[in-house]
């Protein structure tokens, strides 16, 4: 609770300090997850390494979620993003073990820079959802980071690793399972094994579940009967005339 009152007010200061101007924008380079000070990897104890699961499940919240929950206050994420794909690959990137991240991040910016092209809102939209990322803290990242790494002995990871192909491969493209052996010898640390994966689910977008973000719904589940009740009042308004 703490972390996440730290990073709403974090939120908060710098878009006040974004509508008074550059110089004012408060600094939160010391704390991990903000500016430029990174993330710790996920770690495990002596003798163990952390490898990606075997059976591993990709989810994605949407652009809403990307800010930790503060994209609908700062007036985004309303879902229907033209760069919505970015922000799945993004979670999914989260998700992988191993990966960095700051690497997610300028995933996210190279991806959204791609799709918006020209498009002013779009490019609006998602330089909102980039500024949220540099404020986010490392919550979601530890949280995905969890989710996708299982601690394993050193002397079993390249068969771990390769069940983790494998298992992939056997879901979303079982011709490819038999390539698993040897994609797994090459992939012989962390980052290249998360590089592997990001490559993975970027050819197989549909290995993302896409899930409704139970905060958006319920914002505008307030914001539709807000507009309901205004609605009402000005109909009542008019009958009176």
């Amino acid at each position: 609770k703490t972390a996440t009152m730290m990073r709403y007010l974090a939120i908060a200061l710098c878009l006040f300090g974004t509508a008074l101007g550059q110089d004012d924008m408060p600094d939160f380079g010391n704390m991990p997850g903000f500016g430029d000070k990174p993330c710790p990897n996920f770690r495990c104890s002596s003798g163990y390494t952390p490898v990606q699961k075997s059976r591993s499940k990709f989810v994605s919240k949407g652009c809403s979620k990307m800010g930790g929950g503060m994209m609908m206050m700062a007036g985004g994420g309303g879902g229907g993003e033209k760069y919505s794909m970015c922000c799945d690959m993004w979670h999914a990137c989260y998700q992988t073990c191993g990966a960095s991240k700051k690497s997610c991040d300028e995933g996210f910016k190279t991806c959204s820079e791609r799709v918006c092209g020209g498009d002013g809102e779009c490019k609006k939209g998602a330089d909102m959802n980039s500024m949220m990322l540099g404020m986010g803290g490392c919550n979601l990242y530890d949280q995905g980071q969890y989710a996708g790494c299982e601690c394993t002995k050193k002397s079993s990871v390249e068969e771990k690793r390769a069940a983790a192909i494998r298992g992939f491969y056997k879901k979303w493209s079982p011709e490819s399972v038999e390539k698993a052996d040897n994609l797994a010898k090459k992939a012989d640390s962390n980052g290249k094994m998360a590089a592997l994966f990001r490559k993975l689910v970027t050819k197989y977008p549909k290995s993302i579940k896409v899930e409704v973000d139970d905060e958006m719904k319920m914002y505008q589940d307030m914001m539709n009967k807000a507009k309901d009740d205004k609605g009402g009042d000005d109909s009542d308004e008019h009958d009176e005339f």
